[in-house]
């Protein structure tokens, strides 16, 4: 069986949205480690989707890092690595006499860059990280939401979540906050927008079921979606 590739997906997806004037609507959710941005994509594409069964809302995560595994038959643990990697003039001058086939972080992001601006033109998509606040931030009909919580609540809840002591989850915490701090530049240099979020949210003060109500309110007053008739209100929130 043929593998998918990248130009493939593009292909599928593009071939529907041709004839789109605008992008959107969609919503990117960036979080800070520890606060819970799936459950929180999950909570709104399912209320979304109530709202119109015939217009579905879908949710894109580690899809999108998946996909360029498939094309490039790396796995989903190389290319993370990579994406989040800063240059190295040894390894990249090694990589080129082996050829051995592995792109570069930039390589990675910029792909994952077509990947979400294709799915943002398409609509009716929430996506989740991959950069998705910067590589949508010159395009129209749609909102980027920031999760983030006070660094002891987000301790906290990876001590729970992964079964590690305080001193563990702090340390784990340090060491992917040092990670992002790498992307986050590179993002702020693809999108110089301040601020770079519409929507901030303290995860620690709002649960999942209000934040995505919330950030409904907030798509209905921006006209990214319609407003239900009042009587249905009650049931969508």
């Amino acid at each position: 069986m043929t593998k998918p590739t990248i130009s493939a997906y593009l292909r599928e997806h593009l071939d529907g949205i041709v004839a789109k004037k605008e992008p959107g609507p969609y919503i990117t959710i960036s979080r800070q480690w520890g606060c819970d941005g799936i459950g929180l994509g999950q909570v709104l594409v399912e209320k979304l989707n109530q709202r119109d069964p015939q217009q579905q809302w879908k949710l894109y995560h580690k899809e999108l890092l998946s996909q360029l595994a498939k094309d490039t038959g790396l796995t989903e643990e190389i290319l993370e690595r990579e994406r989040t990697s800063k240059p190295n003039l040894i390894k990249d001058f090694l990589r080129g006499l082996t050829k051995n086939g592995i792109p570069d972080g930039f390589e990675v992001r910029n792909k994952i860059t077509i990947m979400v601006r294709t799915i943002a033109f398409e609509g009716h998509a929430v996506i989740i990280g991959q950069g998705g606040a910067a590589a949508t931030g010159d395009l129209a009909n749609g909102l980027s939401i920031r999760v983030e919580a006070p660094r002891e609540w987000r301790i906290a809840r990876i001590c729970l979540r992964e079964n590690l002591d305080k001193q563990a989850a702090a340390t784990k915490i340090g060491e992917i906050e040092k990670e992002r701090e790498y992307l986050r530049k590179l993002y702020e240099r693809q999108n110089p927008r301040e601020p770079v979020f519409n929507v901030v949210f303290d995860n620690a003060m709002f649960t999942n079921e209000q934040i995505a109500g919330l950030v409904i309110l907030a798509m209905e007053d921006k006209k990214l979606i319609e407003k239900p008739e009042s009587a249905d209100r009650q049931n969508i929130r």
